[in-house]
């Protein structure tokens, strides 16, 4: 009875990473063996082995690497998880903050860090311009004619086209050059005949992709 009594107060008195790493040397095992036949990463299996709770992940990893370790010594696996419970508590160190502080870490901005950054934001403008250079000049330019509207009414010999088209193209009314202003704003006097004229305007770009819009104009004078 004295020895029953011996056995159970060494069992309270040693720590469960002892009685972890004892059962582990009993079966003359080493940790890396352990590692490979648990599949639980050493690093975690050194810290159950040492009560190093700061190591550990979140309990639900750690109760789970635990119970298959204990499975593997041949331990009783609700006894091991309960003084795991109780000497976690009575260490006073949190496993959570612990986390937290970690992945505060890995998200810290270093110099290198932003000048991946920037080099990205570089690239994606880069690319972006590209592509809008690209679709500006491979697709027929926008061409939009304020005034006059089709079938309009005139009661004299002229009338003003104005409108509006892409920056960087080529305008021509009736096949007369037309200037553009730096944004895409044309203003143009057309000079009419009596009766049903066509105001014929086209927008073309550098590879020629072209727009026409012809606009019916009546001249009553």
């Amino acid at each position: 009875m004295a020895q029953t009594f011996f056995r159970k107060k060494l069992h309270f008195t040693r720590t469960l990473g002892e009685r972890l790493k004892t059962a582990r040397k009993k079966k003359k095992l080493s940790l890396a063996q352990a590692e490979e036949e648990t599949k639980v990463r050493l690093k975690y299996l050194v810290a159950l082995e040492q009560g190093d709770y700061l190591t550990l992940p979140a309990d639900v990893y750690s109760l789970g690497f635990l119970a298959k370790y204990a499975e593997f010594l041949g331990l009783n696996k609700d006894q091991v998880i309960q003084d795991f419970r109780r000497e976690r508590g009575a260490s006073g160190q949190e496993i959570i903050p612990v986390r937290t502080k970690a992945r505060a870490d890995k998200f810290l901005l270093t110099p290198r860090t932003i000048g991946f950054l920037l080099g990205m934001v570089v690239f994606l403008t880069l690319l972006g311009y590209i592509f809008y250079s690209v679709k500006h000049f491979t697709t027929a330019p926008n061409l939009e004619i304020s005034s006059p509207s089709t079938e309009t009414v005139i009661r004299e010999d002229r009338v003003e086209v104005i409108g509006k088209t892409d920056i960087g193209c080529s305008l021509r009314i009736n096949d007369q050059t037309v200037y553009i202003d730096n944004i895409g704003n044309f203003k143009e006097v057309i000079h009419l005949q009596p009766g049903i004229n066509n105001v014929e305007v086209r927008s073309a770009n550098r590879v020629n992709k072209e727009t026409a819009k012809v606009i019916k104009v009546l001249a009553e004078y």
